[in-house]
């Protein structure tokens, strides 16, 4: 029997990447263009027409328009084909990613162009770089420089890691959280997977029954008002379960990638001090 070539697969650098960040904010450009198109059009994702009784451009010149809403889906997945090639020279995608149900070709790419593994000695600094911190943190404001350039400056002023507080930078990826919280959650939930079993249908249902309170905005403009977390919109129970899933995965994500990268691995604040485990999938 012939042996099988084992392929030479060197350590990925930050140009590697880099490749994947653009790629994946490429594609996001082409996709953004083709939804327009869409929404200038009258028509679905999938192509078809929307069921309007009128549309912002006359029927008879909306095929004037099909070759370049064609163009734009063509590159997004001539993009996503490339993106995979890419992906497949980072050990956290090939021996990790890929086997999670719920992470496809995007997020994947999402999570290794915008995630510094080498930087995140914890794992609260992914989730505070994703936008799931709810402690306080210190505020950064944008200042201009003499040269024209701007220097994101700190202060005194502390702010909610996971809010945009006026005045100040946003203290997370706001493009990130988008992807995380906003697609990939619902992708877990479309996958059935281990961590929509395992923390998000849990989670709601205690939420619930939960009496603890949490502010909830009643209409627009409206003050927040605290309510019990029993008695606040299902969609606002929702997102709370959503944020606390991809939380788990960011938690085991971080123990696998680095471990496989080699590098150190603190255990959580709750862990380390407070005795609360939780185990993380390798």
């Amino acid at each position: 029997m012939a042996k099988k070539k084992v392929q030479n697969i060197t350590k990925p650098t930050e140009q590697d990447r880099e490749v994947v960040k653009f790629l994946v904010r490429v594609r996001e450009d082409f996709q953004g263009m083709r939804k327009r198109i869409d929404n200038r059009t009258g028509m679905k994702a999938d192509g078809t027409p929307q069921n309007i009784a009128e549309r912002s451009i006359r029927m008879e010149d909306v095929q004037m328009f099909a070759a370049v809403r064609k163009a734009a889906h063509d590159q997004e997945k001539a993009i996503e084909k490339n993106l995979k090639k890419a992906l497949e020279r980072f050990p956290i995608y090939r021996d990790w990613l890929v086997n999670v149900k719920g992470v496809g070709t995007i997020a994947a790419g999402w999570i290794i162009a915008e995630y510094d593994i080498y930087e995140a000695s914890t794992v609260s600094k992914l989730w505070q770089f994703t936008g799931l911190n709810p402690g306080m943190v210190a505020g950064k404001k944008r200042v201009e420089n003499d040269d024209g350039n701007f220097s994101y400056v700190p202060t005194n002023k502390l702010i909610r890691g996971d809010k945009l507080t006026p005045g100040f930078v946003a203290p997370f990826n706001k493009r990130l959280r988008t992807a995380m919280v906003g697609v990939l959650a619902d992708g877990f939930i479309k996958a059935q997977n281990e961590y929509c079993m395992a923390y998000y249908y849990p989670y709601k249902e205690r939420l619930a029954q939960e009496d603890n309170e949490v502010e909830e905005i009643s209409k627009a403009g409206a003050k927040p008002k605290a309510i019990p977390w029993k008695e606040a919109k299902k969609a606002h129970r929702d997102r709370a379960a959503k944020r606390y899933m991809i939380k788990m995965f960011l938690k085991d994500l971080y123990v696998a990638w680095r471990t496989i990268e080699g590098l150190d691995v603190r255990a959580p604040y709750a862990e380390e001090y407070l005795g609360k485990v939780h185990e993380a999938k390798i």
